[in-house]
């Protein structure tokens, strides 16, 4: 199956001889859904900003789409959710159809503005479109940021910790989102999260980081072994949300 994404042999310094992250090399097939896991200031959020070209590696490759980024333009195929972006966004005075125009490409015919919304799980989109985005909740205000990063019809949507500021209930909807752009619209997806439990299936492909330490397969091979507490560096232990979908996503084989 096509790679949408390949790395190989990343390393990223912010700083001369400090890496944040080294020796990361994974790919993410068409049609995946992968996890990026790890403790807090482990590298996970440096990768995905290695993917869209906002830190510069080190050292290694990048490839989208089979291109290397230094020659990547088409970034339209691709859907960021930043981290923290409630935090960030909400405190700006406009409203969810401004925010919704401001991301669409020039020049691409986008996805109509209310069928977006529609998508990520609104009912009432039309009126939400007027709402301005500090009236959002957590859970409403994460669905919003996806439903931009869709805007464009994306075939790669990279998320970044999609359920921080989100109560349990809203948990379940990110997650059971998630799930329907998979496998229902065929959608590549690379998540990043702290948290084990959010991830419903132990066959779930997983790449999990901590700086220099490295680890690529299942879930369920991950908890099983002791390479959880290696690359977290310390004994974890898992509580499971009770969100799960009725139906496995066609990536899980």
């Amino acid at each position: 199956m096509t790679s949408v994404v390949e790395v190989r042999d990343l390393a990223v310094s912010y700083a001369t001889g400090t890496f944040v992250v080294q020796n990361v090399s994974f790919d993410v097939r068409r049609g995946e859904v992968a996890y990026i896991l790890g403790p807090n200031g482990g590298g996970k959020t440096t990768i995905l900003k290695a993917l869209i070209g906002a830190v510069k590696p080190s050292k290694g490759t990048v490839k989208l789409f089979g291109k290397d980024i230094k020659e990547f333009k088409e970034w339209w195929r691709i859907g960021y959710v930043p981290q923290n972006a409630p935090a960030t966004l909400s405190k700006m005075a406009v409203s969810v159809d401004e925010l919704l125009k401001a991301i669409s490409f020039s020049g691409r015919r986008s996805v109509d503005r209310v069928e977006v919304l529609k998508l990520v799980g609104f009912q009432d989109a039309t009126n939400l479109l007027r709402r301005p985005l500090f009236s959002l909740s957590g859970g409403e205000f994460q669905r919003v940021v996806i439903a931009a990063a869709l805007i464009n019809s994306p075939e790669l949507l990279l998320l970044d910790e999609p359920t921080t500021y989100v109560d349990p209930t809203g948990i379940s909807k990110v997650m059971e989102l998630v799930w329907h752009l998979n496998r229902d619209f065929g959608m590549t997806i690379l998540m990043v999260t702290h948290d084990v439990s959010v991830i419903g299936y132990r066959d779930a492909r997983v790449l999990c980081v901590n700086r220099d330490r490295f680890y690529t397969g299942l879930l369920e091979d991950l908890m099983s072994s002791e390479e959880l507490c290696r690359v977290y560096g310390f004994h974890v232990y898992t509580v499971g949300h009770s969100w799960m979908p009725s139906e496995r996503g066609p990536a899980d084989g």
